[in-house]
């Protein structure tokens, strides 16, 4: 039977959208795409400036590590400067600074792609790309003033103090990180916006349905401390009742119950999306600590 309200809900007026729980007919885990009513499918222009600007306090953050500790300082004069009290001190400082900016870039992505899996590569991408981009450019200065050292390997091993090349292999190994992360983020970007028009376009042109919630199962994992499910979802077209899976992540006080209202939309090419329907009084789960995280 298709839902009374559809009119309304069918449109993406549906009110109030919660983040949680979020499900999805199609991925799981970090993949399961959000995207909040009114918003356009995300972009990734406006992560852009967070991006760079993470990146370069990581690089300046980094610097001192590579330089002070592993070898990669082009004079004796310079690795003192960046070993002194008062220039780790200020590193520390920017360590934090660098956080902060990472986990608002963070917040971003999250708000523009609705998917912690881009959003954890933008991150990624910014601490990888700064630090290997803080170890080149000592590695190079490095080598730029010595040229007539040989750059070899193996006195990782055989050097009694800390040798450049140790600084090249720990930054070979960001460079390495940040490579991969490139490869997989304009990928997870699109799929991504897909996902989120899919969701934008079943809003606005796809046929809307109250369903039930049948079945809630823990899978005994967790994203981060989010407790995962797979989920069944009955609902009724043409006097035929229709049962579809559905993968679940939420936080352990707003796990919905068994006979919570579903909003099922769906459309002629056969995509579905499933959203808890808040307008019917959802009742969740009162023990708030049955799903929680152990280390929570």
């Amino acid at each position: 039977m298709r839902d009374d309200a559809e009119g309304q809900q069918k449109h993406g007026q549906q009110k109030h959208i919660e983040t949680m729980p979020l499900f999805s007919t199609m991925d799981r885990n970090g993949k399961m795409t959000m995207l909040w009513p009114g918003r356009r499918v995300g972009r990734a222009a406006p992560i852009l400036p967070w991006l760079l600007t993470a990146a370069a306090l990581w690089t300046l953050t980094g610097s001192v590590p590579f330089g002070a500790l592993l070898g990669l300082a082009p004079t004796v004069a310079i690795s003192i400067f960046l070993g002194h009290p008062v220039t780790v001190s200020v590193a520390v400082v920017l360590l934090f600074v660098a956080i902060g900016a990472t986990g608002g870039m963070y917040s971003r992505a999250v708000e523009q792609f609705g998917q912690t899996r881009v959003a954890g590569l933008f991150a990624t991408l910014a601490i990888a790309g700064g630090l290997v981009t803080g170890a080149g450019v000592l590695l190079l200065w490095t080598l730029k003033s010595n040229p007539s050292r040989p750059f070899d390997l193996a006195s990782i091993a055989t050097s009694p103090t800390i040798p450049p090349e140790l600084g090249a292999v720990v930054g070979a190994g960001f460079a390495l990180i940040a490579a991969i992360v490139l490869l997989q983020l304009p990928g997870s970007i699109a799929h991504a916006a897909r996902r989120q028009a899919d969701i934008q376009r079943l809003r606005l042109q796809g046929s809307s349905f109250a369903g039930t919630l049948t079945a809630v199962n823990f899978t005994n994992r967790w994203l981060f401390n989010f407790p995962m499910f797979t989920v069944e979802v009955s609902y009724i077209v043409n006097d035929a009742p229709i049962i579809i899976s559905a993968h679940m992540r939420t936080s352990a006080d707003r796990v919905p119950v068994v006979g919570s209202r579903i909003l099922v939309l769906t459309d002629v090419r056969g995509t579905t999306h499933v959203e808890l329907d808040l307008s019917n009084g959802v009742v969740f789960e009162p023990d708030v600590t049955k799903y929680a995280a152990p280390d929570s």
